[in-house]
């Protein structure tokens, strides 16, 4: 007989946990520019490095694992609609997204603390959700609390 994956209910992420994951992300992304606009002074190579390294960090992380370093950190995750993981096409459309949402005074992010799936324009662009990751609960058992290993 075939066993079934366990299911989860996922729980979309919402405006605050991914705000602060977005600042981990500008932090880490700041660092990195900035380190590029020492080497590179001239404004238009420097604003052309740092868009390249942007999308290459979002996009790249979204695709290898639904997760920049500050989703990580707020464990929640990035998938499509239908849960499947992201692809390198889904990923771009999801960061053009992006500069869609801050084009217009940043109210594509703002969306989400609205939206009934905590849904931002960018989301709804690249046809994903945000969501919270199933904590891992440790059981412990007579044996773990005496020192054993099983």
């Amino acid at each position: 007989m075939e066993q079934k994956p366990k299911e989860f209910a996922l729980e979309y992420a919402g405006f605050w946990v991914r705000l602060g994951a977005g600042i981990i992300d500008l932090l880490i992304l700041g660092f990195i520019v900035g380190i590029v606009a020492c080497v590179f002074p001239s404004p238009i190579i420097y604003i052309a490095v740092g868009l390249l390294v942007s999308v290459a960090h979002f996009v790249g992380f979204w695709v290898w694992r639904g997760q920049t370093p500050g989703k990580m950190v707020a464990g929640i995750k990035v998938i499509r609609t239908d849960s499947s993981p992201l692809t390198w096409q889904c990923a771009l459309l999801r960061c053009w997204g992006y500069i869609v949402s801050a084009m217009i005074l940043f109210i594509g992010f703002i969306w989400i603390a609205f939206d009934s799936c905590k849904q931002g324009i960018h989301d709804k662009i690249g046809d994903t959700y945000v969501v919270k990751l199933p904590v891992r609960q440790v059981v412990l058992t007579e044996s773990y609390a005496r020192g054993g290993v099983g």
